[in-house]
């Protein structure tokens, strides 16, 4: 009875080595922030940009991050699926005329 149970776990790690697992989605989920202490910062920053225009000096600039995320992928072009792929027959076609001509550029002469 002893051997069938090894046997057993033989065969599952033996079925193991066949078997892909599919990778686990990344979570891109931030631990360790607080939305507070993130509105307080641009609160005290934006403040102290106010002050500076008051005293008549040109404030620093920094690029509020969040009023670009998101803007590339959103106007990043997809592939479109409905544009016609070039035949494979003239793919080749013109292959072999840029290697002709390759050769008459080199060698002066179309003798093969």
């Amino acid at each position: 009875m002893g051997e069938s149970g090894e046997r057993g776990t033989q065969l599952s790690t033996t079925m193991a080595l066949f078997s892909t697992r599919s990778p686990r989605r990344f979570q891109g989920v931030h631990i360790y922030t607080s939305e507070r202490k993130d509105k307080l910062d641009k609160l005290v920053a934006q403040a102290k940009r106010e002050e500076q225009l008051a005293r008549g000096e040109t404030p620093e600039y920094k690029p509020d991050i969040e009023s670009y995320r998101g803007k590339f992928a959103k106007n990043l072009k997809k592939a479109d699926p409905d544009r016609r792929r070039l035949h494979p027959g003239i793919t080749i076609a013109i292959i072999v005329v840029l290697v002709m001509l390759w050769y008459y550029l080199m060698t002066g002469s179309f003798k093969f």
